[in-house]
């Protein structure tokens, strides 16, 4: 009988070293958690569920992210602007898509669903970034762009902004002072039209800037473009509606050309901070800008 008893005992021994304890079991986080820590950090949701593939993700994510600002840097500000944006873009949806790869991952093998509204709060996120990408992206990437940067400096007196989109950079003072002589001469010129063309004409001569018009840029060689100012006023045209109800408009006028703005399409120069992995780019510069009889 004793034999017999031995082993019953050890069966029994057997049997309680075979059978897994509640506190062995691996707790998974909620699915809420995972998708919440894979938005954070690439692979940070798949780690939590024991992926081993979280951790290449984790990883990868700052080279992605280096490499994209350093591409950035170099061609935002010129005609290759719109390089980046497709990258960027592509960065963004796949922020999202390992996020939500983890968190199905994490309900299949049972962790609790829910937070998938989280998801959807990163979608301002991601508009925010492209849209202020859009704005700042190509600031001297075409003529217009580049000219509205100008004329913008100079209607507002920042000369020391307006030195940096020439070709040759002048001094912030040289552009000051070249726009005092222009101002002067402008001034005097708007005056002596408003005596020709009356009160109703709208020309002021302290606010001669109001009477300008900047035209559209226009091909003036490989890689050149001018852009014509004028002077303009305002006159009354009068019409009828159907041949019978009179009205009245008011339009700009070109009185006379005052000046021209030359624009030259040159090489950016290679970020020298850049120990590698440098691009070439181009943007659009001020070449000249004339305004009266020099």
């Amino acid at each position: 009988m004793q034999p017999h008893a031995e082993g019953r005992s050890g069966d029994t021994d057997l049997t309680a070293t075979s059978s897994p304890s509640p506190s062995a079991t691996p707790r998974l986080p909620s699915g809420a958690s995972v998708l919440r820590r894979g938005l954070l950090i690439w692979g940070l949701g798949h780690i939590s569920i024991g992926d081993r593939r979280g951790w290449l993700l984790m990883a990868l994510q700052p080279l992605v992210i280096i490499g994209l600002l350093m591409v950035a840097a170099q061609l935002i500000d010129g005609t290759r602007w719109v390089i980046v944006f497709p990258p960027l873009a592509a960065i963004l949806a796949f922020w999202v898509a390992q996020a939500v790869h983890a968190y199905r991952r994490a309900v299949e093998l049972g962790a609790t669903p829910g937070g998938e509204l989280q998801a959807a709060l990163f979608l301002p996120v991601a508009v925010g970034v492209l849209t202020v990408f859009w704005l700042v992206g190509g600031r001297h990437g075409s003529p217009t762009a580049t000219l509205e940067a100008y004329a913008v400096a100079w209607l507002s007196g920042k000369p020391d902004a307006a030195a940096h989109l020439y070709v040759t950079p002048p001094t912030a003072d040289s552009v000051a002072a070249g726009w005092a002589s222009q101002t002067e001469f402008l001034a005097n010129r708007v005056e002596e039209l408003a005596r020709q063309y009356g009160p109703t004409s709208g020309l002021d001569p302290s606010e001669p800037y109001d009477n300008l018009r900047f035209g559209e840029p226009t091909p003036a060689g490989p890689g050149r473009q001018t852009v014509e100012i004028d002077i303009v006023r305002s006159e009354r045209v009068e019409d009828t509606i159907l041949g019978i109800v009179p009205t009245a408009t008011q339009e700009n006028v070109i009185v006379e050309p005052i000046g021209t703005i030359t624009l030259a399409l040159v090489d950016q120069p290679a970020a020298e901070w850049l120990p590698f992995g440098r691009l070439s780019s181009q943007a659009w510069r001020i070449e000249d800008v004339s305004i009266g009889p020099n």
